[in-house]
């Protein structure tokens, strides 16, 4: 092994096992535990940039300073394997007092760049009401807020920018599929797919690592999305701008229903044409991220296959046909 470190998390998952190494990493998460002789043992989970990985401190590990969810960790230890997964054995540890932004997971597209596709998705919409909601919901200090966001705790998008990276998506995603059929609205398209997550800024709250808030955790954001939007159409009709029930229904139900089914936490199902088009282009981009990050991230299993994952109830295949050569 010629480099000595850093080493980054995409780096290590390309060590063989037993390699020494030393890396800065920040804590994603922490769990203690005693295991049943008694000894003390702390599971991480360690993150960059660039991925993240499981990692072990045991109770001879040399720890200085504390060691919580947001540390940024000094952390010198052995690269193994436990359950077919990658993990690291802290052999020495320390708290750093840096700038942890370097660290911290980001968007695939620059933020810039994001931002001004939300804009311009945002000035197509044409009808009166709904552009005047959107004025009203998408005030400076909420897109702030809104631009700095994750979309979700652990599953998709889960760092600050995600929640922007992932709406501009299905925004998009909405757009590309209105051509194939015209009778779509794409006023109401484009709303409500702007708008279905917007009760996130609500369920979460990100310092270093995302949270569930109180709120969030008791009412979650489909509940928490549908209110807001409530507030801003009786705040917009009180300005004198008409807004027909019909919409604001057909609005309301776009973000109960796009997760598709009660049993993944909508109240309704999609009952119109582009509360389901929503439902599946919403789908499509968290499902598509989880596919992309399993090839890209995961150096578990063998060259073929993942290693079983409890959480979507399968194995990912790995493998990759190479790009065509033009003709």
């Amino acid at each position: 092994m010629e480099k000595k470190g850093p080493f980054t998390i995409q780096e290590l998952k390309s060590l063989p096992t037993g390699s020494q190494l030393w890396g800065k990493y920040l804590v994603l998460e922490k769990s203690q535990r005693k295991t049943k002789d008694g000894r003390d043992v702390i599971n991480l989970k360690l993150g960059d940039a660039t991925g993240e990985v499981d990692a072990v401190i045991w109770d001879n590990c040399q720890v200085s300073g504390p060691v919580e969810a947001g540390t940024l960790l000094g952390v010198l230890g052995d690269l193994g394997s436990y359950n077919n997964k990658l993990q690291l054995t802290a052999k020495r540890i320390k708290a750093l007092d840096e700038d942890i932004s370097p660290y911290l997971k980001k968007p695939d597209i620059n933020i810039e760049v994001l931002i001004e596709k939300f804009n311009r998705l945002l000035a197509q919409i044409a009808d009166p009401a709904l552009s005047k909601l959107m004025e009203a919901l998408f005030t400076p200090e909420v897109r702030k807020e809104f631009y700095e966001a994750a979309a979700a705790k652990k599953v998709h998008h889960n760092y600050p920018g995600g929640l922007l990276e992932h709406t501009v998506q299905v925004a998009e995603l909405c757009l590309y599929t209105a051509p194939a059929y015209p009778l779509l609205n794409k006023d109401l398209l484009i709303a409500g797919a702007l708008l279905h997550d917007i009760g996130k800024l609500d369920e979460y709250q990100t310092k270093v690592v995302t949270e569930y808030t109180v709120k969030g955790r008791l009412l979650g954001h489909i509940a928490m999305g549908v209110e807001r939007v409530g507030i801003a159409i009786e705040e917009v009709r009180s300005q004198g701008q008409d807004f027909s029930r019909e919409l604001e229904w057909m609005l309301k139900h776009m973000i109960l229903s796009h997760h598709g089914t009660t049993e993944f936490g909508s109240p309704v199902v999609p009952m119109f044409p582009e509360a389901f088009v929503l439902h599946m282009m919403d789908n499509l981009d968290a499902k598509m991220f989880v596919y992309w990050h399993k090839i890209k991230d995961t150096e578990d299993g063998d060259e073929y296959f993942s290693t079983y994952d409890n959480f979507f109830q399968q194995q990912f295949f790995k493998y990759r046909l190479p790009d065509s050569e033009p003709s």
